[in-house]
């Protein structure tokens, strides 16, 4: 799915998970449920959606994250932190092919992250084990401002601090309710669903040549 206008792109945003890198909640919910001995679907039915909200948003510690995730769980785990924390590292996998195209988009256009996440993730894994956040004119994290996609506010934030206009940008996001949120703040939108077709997609939109 593309949406664009017909004003010169000058700054294209990404988000992380699902297109900068595989992510794998499978395999950290299957390490919590070894380490606790709670079966697979008990720990993926329990995980705290209002909890993860507030912590992306940068409102709850990590102390507070993982003391609502082991709370969430069946009475008397045995779930500790740093087992917790080892878990919770598991669910960002490798970068994707998507960083080829990042750094052939790098030479014509302003490349900025824009993405749900915490400052666990970003500070322990993503600044020190990725080449992408090397790559990136600027990064807008969830957490540092106090939104999340969809909502509005996070898109104009993102706007404003990479000093452009919506129509002048591009958002690639994976989720389809991330889209919209950036249609309606007035960005121009690729939905990605693999590799080939965000080629495809940016080649409508004449950001790339082939």
């Amino acid at each position: 799915m593309v949406e664009k206008n017909n004003k010169p792109i000058k700054v294209i945003f990404f988000d992380i998970g699902g297109v900068l890198l595989h992510i794998h909640p499978e395999k950290m919910i299957k390490q919590i449920s070894t380490i606790t001995s709670i079966p697979f679907d008990i720990v993926k039915r329990s995980f705290p959606e209002d909890a993860h909200d507030s912590y992306e948003k940068g409102k709850m510690t990590d102390n507070g994250w993982f003391q609502s995730c082991k709370n969430s769980l069946p009475t008397n785990n045995n779930l500790k932190e740093n087992q917790f924390w080892e878990a919770w590292s598991m669910l960002l996998g490798d970068e994707t092919d998507v960083i080829d195209i990042l750094i052939r988009l790098k030479k014509s256009y302003k490349i900025w992250l824009l993405s749900n996440t915490n400052s666990r993730h970003i500070k322990n894994e993503v600044e020190n084990n990725y080449v992408f956040p090397k790559l990136v004119d600027g990064a807008i994290y969830s957490y540092d401002v106090g939104h999340r996609k969809p909502e509005q506010k996070i898109y104009h934030v993102a706007c404003e601090r990479a000093e452009i206009e919506p129509e002048r940008c591009v958002f690639v996001d994976d989720l389809e309710d991330n889209i919209t949120g950036a249609i309606n703040a007035g960005l121009n939108s690729i939905h990605y669903n693999n590799t080939t077709q965000l080629k495809k997609d940016l080649k409508i939109m004449n950001l790339i040549n082939d």
